[in-house]
């Protein structure tokens, strides 16, 4: 379980991103991301254990900080067609959308007319 929750948590991050913001490129940073987090994900586990920590609260704030790390690495590194990485895009004004969770969600082979993915695409504004 040590393992398990972050690695799911930063994998939602990691493809939350991929279907925010679907202009990416780059085919060998997608190979080496998901690498480098389950080398962080290690990593995490290996100083839960260095330091034997019992408090849970502490467990899940060095969690929280991890997490918060994949977030802005993938977020200042992902590297899309306009030149701009997606915090960029972010703190300029673009925000994510509908048509761009469909076209993330087609370009990841997932129909964004099924069930999951539709109720994933609502979960974006329309325009």
């Amino acid at each position: 379980m040590a393992l398990i929750r972050p690695a799911l948590l930063a994998a939602l991050v990691y493809l939350g991103y991929v279907v925010a913001f679907p202009d990416y490129t780059g085919a060998l940073y997608h190979v080496m991301v998901p690498a480098c987090i389950a080398g962080g994900v290690t990593g995490l586990w290996l100083l839960r254990k260095l330091l034997d920590l019992s408090n849970g609260a502490l467990k899940l704030g060095i969690e929280a900080a991890f997490l918060a790390a994949v977030a802005v690495f993938i977020g200042y590194t992902m590297p899309q067609k306009s030149g701009k990485p997606p915090l960029t895009q972010w703190a300029e004004g673009a925000r994510p959308t509908q048509s761009a969770a469909r076209r993330g969600l087609e370009r990841l082979r997932v129909d964004p007319d099924g069930a999951a993915a539709s109720k994933l695409v609502d979960l974006f504004p329309k325009r």
